[in-house]
């Protein structure tokens, strides 16, 4: 079976819930550890990889995580970007980018494995964006740019 089929079987078998709670915004999640949990007894012979990177855009600090699953020489992957706010306060810089690796890494596992979003992230209701899929050539010149 080839990498396509068996990721195709993945992604239609994985359920995560948002069974976490955050009690002080009043939403439900999903975390890393939980889509780790459920996709390991799925992955068939497969290998599952997840890395991240500091990366500099401009001013500003991002993490990239990339969720990577093989199978022999096939590979297939997916990245996604969090930006580290070195200014919010409350968190020590080792908090800050352990915060946005953890939220990168969780999004691009979520690409890879297609996991639909039953309600609104509530990241998306602040003003400044903590992670985006990479989609578009912008953000791939972007970080071309820094290599």
């Amino acid at each position: 079976m080839k990498l396509q089929e068996k990721l195709s079987a993945i992604q239609q078998n994985i359920k995560v819930a948002k069974t976490r709670t955050n009690s002080f915004a009043k939403y439900k999640y999903r975390n890393l550890d939980d889509i780790l949990t459920a996709v390991k007894p799925l992955l068939d012979g497969c290998t599952l990889k997840i890395t991240d990177e500091i990366k500099l855009i401009g001013e500003h600090v991002y993490v990239e995580a990339t969720a990577e699953i093989s199978l022999g020489e096939e590979l297939m992957q997916t990245k996604a970007q969090a930006f580290i706010d070195l200014h919010r306060k409350g968190m020590s810089a080792e908090q800050k980018v352990g915060s946005a690796s953890s939220y990168a890494r969780k999004t691009s596992l979520a690409g890879l494995l297609l996991l639909d979003d039953d309600s609104q992230d509530p990241d998306s209701l602040k003003s400044a964006p903590e992670a985006t899929v990479e989609s578009s050539d912008a953000v791939k010149d972007a970080l071309e740019g820094l290599i």
